[in-house]
């Protein structure tokens, strides 16, 4: 079984001349960007959900090329996510300066269960450098994407966020208290803002507000309709950050849903910030999907467009739609530093700041070996990938929808039994992800390397046998991710062709089962287990000389139409 290209040119790398940057700037999924310009550098920060560590904080000079910079919670004191389903954790940051130092709000959730009747809770943390937060501070409030605004006339600082209107009806919407930063407690009155320009009722869902100061007016942006299809951005104006709000007459600023729901690839446009570069000129940045084939893989990522003003409006991209294959105003980019090839020989004494574990870890899940050559030693424990807790595994990204995710295992001094696994996944969830690894061979003598490709209720299973009483140290795994499908191989010998063993649609990492939730895009992990059973002491050491990702040119069209 081979990989099928579809309308891709898969020899070529991603690497080309300096050219005009396109969307999106921050590839792979990054949910509800909030940004904050300070001097001539750009912070960004995104949803993370239950990934940890938590909150990532992007960096950029130029708006084009970003570097991992910081993650705001990396301390189980700030975050506490045991058992959290996929979905939950923490949600929509916002980043503010006041008074000289940096606020990071957000919130947490623990659960969608309707009987426990456990709300998000509203927190925010403090630093001094973008780098190092403070534990969080618990706000009065329930709900969820909060932000903070320190009125530049008054000074003083509103808390804004979406919640339900009571406990009973349950109609979300956009409120605001005045609230004293060090406890959290609000200090004036608790108020309804704006709630949009749909219907608002109990399937309403404005949210995201970001609100900012501009020739002499307040504007209050937030999002609308779902994060799906539906998805928009709309503004109203006020002379007091506490309104009353006069919306825009051409709301929605920003809604690719009115050029044709199925038709455009980008899609799901939404939970926006507004903000001026130093000469001047405005820009908003916000979360998209690329929708292929009606679905997307990648989940919500972060885009970027060009903001003019016109009679004290925004207008978003000329008031155009977005498109992939467009420039982003006048933006220059350098494909070299945002696309460079991803190796990792885990030689450097500490984990790189891309992977991450699931949910807040309280065991030791991996350590990095000390001598040379280097590695990731994985230190298994009773859960996998399908299990509400924190496996050993580690996870990275996946940025590009035309790629190659390859791990060199390390060699192990004795066989595995069955139920012993080391393996890579191309992960969604605990209830989606595709794997392919090496255990003790079912029915059957011996180690086999398996793929099990997950699809709702249906599993699939394959096994080949691996020909060897221990792992080899020229055994690679491979995820080989395509924007329609994704394929699962193995090689041994360092020349050796990959062997693939099964394959699936690229939209099973792309949907939640019916009643659950999934608001990240697909992963990678590299993850060892006893499936069920402590890992048993006489069994090896098992984990990862190398990872490596190559990326080639995506060519994803304008528009979602795919000959397939």
């Amino acid at each position: 079984m081979r990989p099928n290209s579809v309308r891709l040119v898969v020899t070529q790398l991603l690497f080309q001349v300096a050219t005009g940057l396109k969307n999106p700037i921050l590839a792979g999924w990054s949910p509800d960007p909030s940004i904050l310009r300070v001097g001539s550098n750009y912070f960004l920060a995104t949803s993370s959900f239950e990934y940890w560590p938590s909150t990532p904080i992007y960096t950029s000079t130029d708006l084009g090329n970003w570097t991992l910079y910081a993650h705001a919670f990396t301390r189980p004191s700030q975050v506490q996510m045991y058992g959290v389903p996929t979905g939950a954790g923490t949600w929509a940051p916002t980043l503010s300066h006041i008074n000289g130092l940096y606020y990071l709000a957000s919130m947490t959730r623990w659960t969608y269960d309707p009987v426990a009747r456990v709300w998000p809770r509203v927190i925010w943390s403090v630093s001094e450098d973008l780098k190092t937060w403070s534990d969080p501070i618990w706000s009065d409030c329930w709900g969820i994407d909060p932000s903070l605004f320190q009125d530049p006339v008054s000074e003083k600082v509103y808390l804004n966020l979406m919640a339900p209107n009571n406990d009973v009806d349950r109609i979300w919407g956009i409120y605001q208290c005045e609230v004293d930063l060090s406890t959290g407690r609000c200090t004036g009155q608790y108020r309804s803002l704006w709630n949009g320009t749909m219907t608002h009722d109990s399937s309403a869902r404005p949210e995201g507000p970001k609100m900012f100061w501009r020739d002499g007016y307040y504007y209050l942006l937030i999002a609308e309709g779902g994060t799906d299809d539906l998805h928009r951005a709309t503004i109203a104006r006020s002379s007091s950050p506490e309104g009353p709000w006069e919306p825009d007459p051409n709301n929605p600023i920003l809604f690719k849903g009115q050029y044709g729901y199925d038709n455009l690839t980008v899609q799901s446009t939404g939970h926006g910030t507004i903000f001026d570069t130093p000469d001047g000129l405005s820009y908003i940045t916000y979360l998209a999907r690329r929708k292929i084939n009606g679905s997307s893989p990648l989940s919500r990522e972060t885009f970027l467009s060009p903001v003019t003003w016109q009679d004290g409006w925004p207008v978003v991209n000329g008031g155009q739609p977005v498109l992939l294959s467009e420039r982003i105003g006048n933006l220059r980019d350098n494909p070299d530093v945002r696309h460079p090839p991803f190796r990792d020989s885990f030689d450097e004494g500490v984990l790189d700041p891309s992977w991450y574990q699931l949910r807040t870890p309280y065991t030791q899940n991996f350590e990095l070996k000390k001598e040379n050559p280097g590695g990731l030693v994985l230190r298994p424990n009773v859960f996998d990938l399908s299990h509400r807790d924190t496996p050993a595994a580690i996870l990275r990204k996946q940025r590009s929808l035309n790629m190659t995710f390859s791990a060199r295992l390390l060699p192990t001094s004795s066989g595995l039994g069955y139920g012993e696994i080391v393996g890579v996944s191309a992960y969604l969830s605990e209830l989606q992800h595709q794997d392919i690894g090496v255990s003790g061979c079912v029915n059957s003598p011996g180690m086999c390397i398996y793929t099990t490709l997950m699809m709702n209720s249906t599993v699939q299973y394959t096994q080949v046998p691996l020909n060897s009483s221990t792992i080899p140290s020229d055994l690679t795994l491979y995820i080989r991710a395509e924007p329609l499908s994704y394929h699962l191989g193995y090689s041994q010998g360092m020349h050796s062709p990959t062997t693939w063993l099964a394959a699936l649609s690229s939209s099973w990492l792309a949907f939640a089962p019916e009643d659950y939730f999934v608001f990240a895009g697909a992963s990678f992990a590299l993850f060892a287990t006893g499936t069920g059973k402590p890992w048993p002491p006489h069994a090896p050491d098992v984990g990862f000389a190398e990872v490596q990702e190559t990326y080639f040119e995506e060519n994803i069209p304008d528009y979602d139409d795919w000959d397939v």
